[in-house]
């Protein structure tokens, strides 16, 4: 149990953000630990089997369930980057944090190459082989991690604004909690009093990390909370390339085809390119089917995000259960 003490200040720059890092290495860590996350087994089909990258590092740099690598857990950023550019900027990680991880390496993992490396070449060859890993394997399912992740981050962005962090913490896990002014994390037996830096905290959904919670603490940099995000599950959920029979009949084949496809939030631009759609039509039938109470809608930076009510959602699930029935 790690209880935080927790100052004013950092109640005011509570926030969530996404971080490609935290979840590249979540859905390695899932890899090899996959009897821990029966939910993800299908990674096992994504990993090449003569990988272009170095997977030997990475399961070297994974094999301890209880430690992770500092240069896999780096601070966050309200606007991150790209995940390729998030992952370059590994390179450029304090050579003290890299020479912390080759120290504890050197005991974890002494019979490895990585272990004898220099800091700068163990920060090269780590963000060479996530991005690797990243191009491989989470690039064609990265469309639905971020729209599970936003969803994720809308929702309880919202129950943090009308509950506050008392009533947001078990509802985000159940090994969260925060009473009387500390943030308690049940991450197994004992228990470790720790204090905020000040800076705020930083809470993280991950998809593969689903369904555990991980905590980065450090002196002089906010703590990080990385937990599972809702609806992790629906990442191996691939949308209809046809419209469902039966449906089409009611509202139109291209509208069903859209209602299908979203599950998870995403673009008009998203849902264009995957459907084979021109973006005007796309516009269209997303206005009639929001206007229709089918859909939700909220601006994300430059684009708007689409998603299913639970109207929406009963009108695609009994589809789909009169096709298993039929």
């Amino acid at each position: 149990m790690f209880e935080i003490e927790v100052e004013v200040t950092d109640l005011a720059r509570v926030r969530f953000t996404t971080d490609a890092v935290w979840e590249t290495t979540a859905s390695i860590h899932a890899f090899v630990f996959l009897r821990h996350h029966l939910l993800h087994q299908r990674l096992r089909r994504l990993v090449p089997k003569r990988p272009d990258f170095d997977l030997d590092l990475l399961l070297t740099l994974a094999r301890d369930a209880d430690w992770l690598p500092d240069v896999w857990a780096p601070p966050p950023s309200a606007r991150p980057g790209t995940p390729l550019e998030q992952l370059d900027a590994l390179r450029r990680t304090d050579l003290a944090v890299a020479e912390a991880d080759l120290a504890q390496l050197r005991v974890v993992a002494p019979d490895t190459s990585c272990a004898s490396m220099a800091p700068q070449e163990y920060l090269d060859r780590t963000a060479d082989a996530l991005q690797g890993w990243w191009t491989a394997v989470l690039e064609p399912l990265w469309d639905r991690v971020d729209a599970i992740q936003r969803a994720d981050i809308a929702h309880y962005q919202s129950l943090l604004a009308t509950g506050g962090l008392a009533a947001t913490m078990p509802e985000l896990h159940r090994a969260l909690k925060f009473d009387g002014g500390r943030l308690r994390v049940d991450l197994g037996e004992g228990r470790v009093g720790l204090k905020s830096c000040g800076e705020g905290i930083w809470f993280v959904p991950s998809v593969f990390r689903w369904p555990w919670v991980a905590l980065d603490i450090r002196e002089t940099v906010p703590h990080v909370v990385s937990y599972g995000a809702r609806g992790a599950g629906r990442v191996w959920q691939r949308p209809a390339r046809e419209a469902p029979a039966g449906l089409p009949d009611l509202i139109g084949r291209s509208r069903a085809l859209i209602l299908e496809s979203l599950d998870v939030p995403r673009s008009t631009t998203s849902l264009a390119q995957t459907l084979g759609l021109s973006l005007s039509t796309v516009s269209e039938h997303l206005s009639v089917m929001a206007g229709s109470g089918l859909l939700e809608s909220r601006r994300d930076g430059q684009r708007v995000l689409y998603w299913r009510t639970a109207v929406g959602d009963l009108l695609v699930d009994s589809e789909s259960s009169a096709r298993r029935l039929g």
